[in-house]
């Protein structure tokens, strides 16, 4: 196993990720239903999100935001 693949990547739950992009977690299950913000993963009955994928997804939000088209 390489070093890159011996820590297991960090799983948010809903409640973690609300807290870490300070909305509710009925805006993460809106965003959700509508295919939009990060992507997540299911195992099993659960769903959990990469922190990698969410800070990617933040990346990507900072080139859309209206300021930046304002500008």
């Amino acid at each position: 196993m390489t070093p890159q693949h011996a820590a297991s990547p960090s799983l948010l739950t809903i409640k973690d990720l609300a807290r870490y992009l300070s909305v509710s977690e009925k805006t993460i299950r809106n965003l959700r239903s509508k295919g939009e913000g990060p992507r997540a993963v299911k195992i099993g009955g659960s769903v959990r999100w990469r922190q990698e994928t969410v800070d990617q997804y933040l990346l990507e939000m900072e080139g859309n935001s209206p300021d930046q088209k304002a500008a």
